[in-house]
């Protein structure tokens, strides 16, 4: 939920961090006990710069490679075989004793419960589930463009409401396209999203990705995870602020009050400078044509429903994407993947409404574990995910979503207080 200044798309640090390697400028990636060199691939890695993060020291690319390329394992598996590489000792790490023998021992029974789900088939699509969801949005498309033709400002009002979740749940669509976990296969997955996202939301699919993997990577670690650039208009962690004068600014000392005109002032300037600026610049036609057709069809509906449904679709998003992340600890550390989405992430009330409400985005650590499982499958692990979590001595936060939202507000409040006295 990259705010960037509500201008500009982010830049990754590339600070010049190499690990202990074979010679000078070499950039080497952790897999599997191995190091491998990545140095002339990393400007052609088809996941954009987000490699980087790995080439650091102490950092291990273990399980985001299994995981973020859960859908082409063999591919990757053919193109690391390229590299060189070279045994990692335990002396390279940069690890204490004690926290690698954690981190096997957190691995082994990941791995294990990995493998186990895989087997079940709980990484494979359900083509009528989505069928279902994308029936849901055109009926309720439907409903919200016929009130708003009737006369009446109330059904008018509640007619533009209706687009505006209707927006938003065509957010929860692309997110899981965006993941590749709608319909299995990759390409038609990247197709898909560029359509649901354009079509949906008026955005670029590519943009989209570019910044969520990086999220995903590691979460609430600060300088990586891109969900925490939200200044000026929000800082969820003191530590983002990097003088004290922009803690002290208007957005920032109000932010708990003024965040549903934050929502709004985003999700516009998403949809009508970063993202066609995005997709001008990097030559995406096909995204630039589902985001026109977009903008065109809404725009038959009318300024006031168009700027309503804008407000109700950036809320509805953007609150509900704060509630799993924002109010938990930031971290500078490195950290193991089941520990980023265990202490760094918390489900949102288990229930059948809360997961239509939030596209089954709840249950966010279990898709930070496995992003790209099909969402709706997420409840049938938490048990699992949750004995897993017991097992290391790692927390599993769930909160009603009434607690989650007042976590999240008092969060804001807490930072700008602390920020006041900077």
């Amino acid at each position: 939920m990259d705010f960037s200044d509500l201008l500009e798309t982010p830049k990754m640090e590339t600070k010049k961090i190499d690990r202990i390697a074979n010679g000078s400028g070499t950039k080497e990636i952790l897999c599997d006990g191995y190091f491998y060199d990545v140095t002339n691939f990393i400007s052609r890695h088809p996941g954009g710069s987000i490699i980087m993060y790995y080439t650091q020291r102490s950092e291990d690319a273990t399980h985001a490679i299994q995981q973020f390329h859960q859908r082409s394992t063999e591919r990757v598996r053919m193109m690391m075989k390229a590299f060189k590489r070279r045994p990692a000792s335990d002396s390279e790490l940069g690890l204490e004793e004690a926290v690698i023998k954690k981190n096997r021992a957190l691995t082994e029974d990941f791995n294990k419960l990995y493998l186990e789900l895989e087997q079940e088939g709980l990484f494979e699509p359900s083509y009528t589930h989505n069928i279902l969801r994308l029936v849901e949005l055109l009926v309720m498309t439907a409903a919200g463009v016929a009130l708003i033709q009737c006369q009446s400002y109330l059904a008018k009002f509640i007619g533009s409401v209706f687009i505006g979740i209707v927006r938003g749940r065509s957010g929860w669509m692309q997110h899981e396209s965006g993941h590749m976990s709608l319909s299995g296969n990759p390409r038609m997955d990247r197709i898909f999203h560029a359509l649901l996202l354009g079509l949906g939301l008026g955005m670029s699919s590519s943009w989209w990705a570019s910044q969520h993997n990086r999220h995903h990577a590691m979460p609430q670690r600060l300088h990586h995870d891109v969900d925490l650039n939200t200044m000026p208009l929000i800082a969820y962690s003191a530590k983002v602020v990097k003088k004290p004068k922009d803690g002290k600014r208007f957005w920032i000392k109000f932010q708990a009050y003024l965040f549903l005109i934050d929502t709004l002032l985003v999700g516009l300037s998403w949809c009508y400078y970063i993202h066609p600026k995005y997709v001008f610049k990097h030559k995406h036609y096909l995204q630039l044509v589902a985001m026109v057709a977009h903008h065109w069809l809404i725009y038959k509906l009318g300024f006031w429903p168009v700027l309503l449904s804008s407000w109700v679709a950036a809320t509805y998003l953007l609150l509900n994407f704060t509630l799993n992340h924002t109010h938990l600890p930031v971290t500078t550390q490195p950290s193991h993947w089941v520990e980023y989405s265990l202490l760094h992430t918390a489900d949102v009330e288990q229930t059948p409404w809360c997961d239509w409400w939030m596209g089954y985005l709840n249950y966010q650590i279990e898709h930070h574990l496995f992003p790209t499982m099909p969402q709706f499958r997420h409840p049938r692990i938490t048990g699992r995910v949750k004995a897993l979590a017991e097992k290391h001595n790692l927390p599993y936060y769930v909160y009603s979503y009434r607690e989650a939202v007042g976590k999240t507000f008092r969060n804001m409040s807490d930072v700008s207080k602390e920020l006041s006295k900077m």
